[in-house]
C-alpha cells in the first residue's frame, strides 16, 4: 500500500492548488480502484466509482477535517456510492419484476402477496439505510454479494471480529427497525386496527 498522503497535500489542494490535486489522485488511484473492484466486480463500474467519488470528495476538500487518514474519507465515499448504485439496482429490479408479471396469470390473491413481500423488502432496506455506514457496507457485501467475514474485513480494512460483530448487530438492528415500520404502514387492504389484532 502507498504511503499515506499527508494532511498538508490535501490542504493545498483544497486550496486550488492544481498539481496538489493531481497528486492526491497519483497518490491514492491504486488503492481506490482496488476498493471499487472489490465492491462492484466489475471494471466499468469501478471505473464509474472512483471517477464519482473523486468528484465528491475534491468538491469538499476544505470541509475535511484531519481526523484520521484521507484515504479513509476516499474508502467512505466509494463504499457508500457502491451501496447507493445497489439499492437503486434492487428498486429498479424490483420495479421491473412487478410490472413484467402477467395480469393473466395473477389473481388478487398473489398480486396482494407480492405487494406485501415488496412492503416488507421496503421496510428491510429502509432500516439497513439507517445503518452507520461501516456495518452498513459490510451487510450488503455479506447479504447481496456473498462476501465471506475474511473478504469483508480485508475490503473495509478491520478485524473478522469487528465484522463479525457489525453483522450480528445490524440484523437486530434491522429485524427490530423493520418490525416498527411494518406496525406504523398497514397491509395492504387492511386497516391499522386491523394489523394491531
Amino acid at each position: 500500500m502507498a504511503r499515506a498522503v499527508a494532511w498538508k497535500k490535501v490542504k493545498k489542494a483544497a486550496e486550488g492548488d492544481a498539481e496538489a490535486r493531481r497528486d492526491l489522485v497519483d497518490a491514492t488511484i491504486g488503492d481506490l480502484w482496488a476498493l471499487a473492484m472489490r465492491l462492484t466486480r466489475r471494471p466499468e463500474e469501478a471505473d464509474d466509482v472512483v471517477q464519482e467519488t473523486y468528484a465528491r470528495v475534491l468538491s469538499v476538500l476544505h470541509t475535511l477535517e484531519p481526523t484520521g487518514p484521507f484515504e479513509g474519507y476516499l474508502a467512505r465515499t466509494a463504499t457508500n456510492l457502491v451501496v447507493e448504485r445497489w439499492r437503486r439496482r434492487r428498486l429498479e429490479v424490483g420495479l421491473s419484476e412487478s410490472l413484467a408479471a402477467p395480469a393473466a396469470m395473477e389473481p388478487w390473491q398473489s398480486v396482494a402477496a407480492k405487494e406485501e413481500d415488496q412492503r416488507r423488502l421496503a421496510a428491510v432496506w429502509a432500516s439497513i439505510q439507517k445503518l452507520e455506514p461501516a456495518p452498513r457496507a459490510a451487510v450488503i457485501l455479506f447479504y447481496a454479494h456473498g462476501e465471506s467475514c475474511e473478504g469483508i474485513g480485508r475490503i473495509l480494512q478491520v478485524p473478522v471480529g469487528t465484522v463479525k460483530t457489525w453483522l450480528h448487530r445490524s440484523r437486530n438492528q434491522v429485524r427490530e427497525r423493520a418490525e416498527i415500520l411494518l406496525r406504523r404502514e398497514p397491509a395492504i387492504g387492511r386497516t391499522p386496527a386491523e394489523d394491531g389484532r
